[in-house]
């Protein structure tokens, strides 16, 4: 298929630019001629190497699979316009829409607020409930193909979802069609896509929202496919209330996994009082599954106190929070893990920030710490390095991680500076007289800086209970 801009496909739609493509095709923004409205024009890639039979079946499969998509009316599902067909290949047109993906957003937050992960989730489960109902599985739900804009959460690329009472595959045997960081075991096993299987991709992507990582990674596509079928996700540090709900959609035996209701509601609960609710597994009579597959429903039971709430969607990205994490007691469960306080976290930031000022003055041959600890001024630095590990323990707001680095990288120089002149002061000397442990000619002051900045960061992006959630 060629990539002209300006191509006028099915008579009517004009390619205007290429907004996005993956496994599945490309995605252009176009221009609706006949209602002047934008769209976005999705043209699908077929497998190389297929048969013309083949790819008449594929044809055939997709446009049924568009038109399936086009009866779903629900605010969460993104508008398929229309599907046409464009040198030999299916062309889907779908509502153009604004909005940032979440998986761009978790890229910049590193991940969300509890709260605002509980609502996404609640309104991609009323989605998902939409297109189960008409029959249909997405069978390929991430943060990818997730939508925000506004107040809408909006699932795309329904394009490769496949009708659960289909007889024909979609794709030839053996191609698998998602992302297996959230794909379900039975999936990845080769089992007939059901309800279940979204439930679990929505477990995995909401994990990623609330983490900024996914449940399970690993270096080689087989080992990834491995870890989902036979190993526990990792443990969540940030999860919070969403703990239960997570482990529960994670469960590897669909049979036991919550179901929509139970996730409905765990989602409903953490977004409105930030506590979590226990979620009860089904239990299978006529099949027994692993008791790795099965979290006890005890497990799920959290207590974790109400918070502020969290800003609507239509405020992304995320403004700073205050204390992200619940305090006190908390039974943990399979899949998470109790956070300590925020307290604590600006303790164990205090004191790493305070030993890297003394190693920092005392190891590096350009600064003199020893010197001023010689000649009298032990009390002075110990009030100055106190003061500053205390500036760096504070809280750092929400903001993107490059942007708090360089916020720390001036903070520390000007801390430098004007320790100095108010030494200087103090002591009634001359600026240029006055040395105070660290060395500020200008080599040695960009080392400083960027040593003491880049520790304290990596303290605060390090240190479970301090980042923003």
């Amino acid at each position: 298929m060629t990539e002209v801009n300006g191509e006028l496909i099915g008579g009517r739609y004009r390619r205007i630019e290429l907004i996005g493509q993956g496994g599945m095709g490309r995605v252009w923004r176009g221009r609706d001629e006949t209602l002047g409205r934008d769209v976005a024009v999705k043209e699908v890639t077929f497998p190389q190497g297929i048969t013309a039979e083949q790819r008449e079946v594929l044809l055939q499969r997709v446009t049924r699979e568009a038109r399936a998509a086009a009866r779903l009316n629900h605010p969460g599902i993104i508008t398929v316009h229309d599907v046409v067909e464009h040198q030999g290949a299916p062309v889907i047109v779908m509502e153009y829409v604004t909005g940032i993906s979440l998986a761009s957003l978790i890229a910049q937050s590193g991940g969300l607020p509890v709260r605002t992960v509980a609502e996404i989730g609640k309104k991609i489960l009323q989605a998902l409930n939409r297109a189960h109902a008409s029959g249909i599985v997405h069978r390929d739900l991430k943060p990818d193909n997730v939508l925000l804009m506004d107040d809408r959460v909006i699932i795309t690329d329904f394009g490769i979802a496949h009708m659960a009472d289909s007889t024909m595959a979609l794709t030839h045997t053996g191609t698998i069609i998602g992302t297996p960081a959230y794909m379900a075991p039975e999936q990845l096993a080769g089992k007939t896509p059901s309800a279940a299987t979204d439930l679990w991709a929505l477990g995995a992507t909401l994990y990623s929202a609330v983490e900024g990582q996914p449940p399970f990674t690993a270096e080689t596509f087989t080992a990834l496919v491995l870890a989902v079928v036979t190993e526990d996700p990792r443990p969540a540090l940030r999860a919070g209330s969403l703990g239960p709900v997570l482990a529960a959609l994670l469960t590897k035996d669909p049979a036991q996994r919550a179901t929509a209701a139970q996730a409905q509601a765990a989602l409903e609960q953490a977004e409105r009082t930030g506590a979590a609710v226990p979620v009860p597994i089904p239990t299978q009579v006529d099949s027994a599954p692993s008791p790795a597959f099965v979290p006890t429903p005890d497990a799920f039971t959290i207590t974790a106190p109400a918070r502020p709430s969290s800003p609507p969607l239509s405020h992304f990205p995320p403004p700073p929070a205050g204390s992200p994490y619940p305090q006190g007691a908390i039974p943990v469960g399979p899949g998470t893990r109790t956070l300590p306080g925020p307290a604590v976290a600006r303790t164990w930031r205090f004191v790493g920030c305070l030993a890297l000022l003394w190693i920092t003055g005392l190891a590096l041959p350009w600064n003199d710490l020893a010197d001023t600890v010689r000649f009298g001024y032990l009390s002075l630095d110990i009030v100055f390095t106190l003061a500053v590990a205390l500036l760096h323990a504070l809280p750092r707001p929400g903001w993107h991680p490059g942007a708090c680095w360089a916020a720390v990288v001036v903070l520390d120089t000007a801390l430098l500076f004007l320790t100095k002149q108010l030494v200087a002061q103090l002591l009634g000397m001359q600026p240029e007289h006055v040395t105070i442990g660290f060395s500020l000619a200008p080599l040695p002051l960009i080392f400083n800086v960027l040593i003491l900045a880049t520790g304290a960061w990596l303290l605060w992006w390090k240190v479970p209970g301090s980042r923003p959630a």
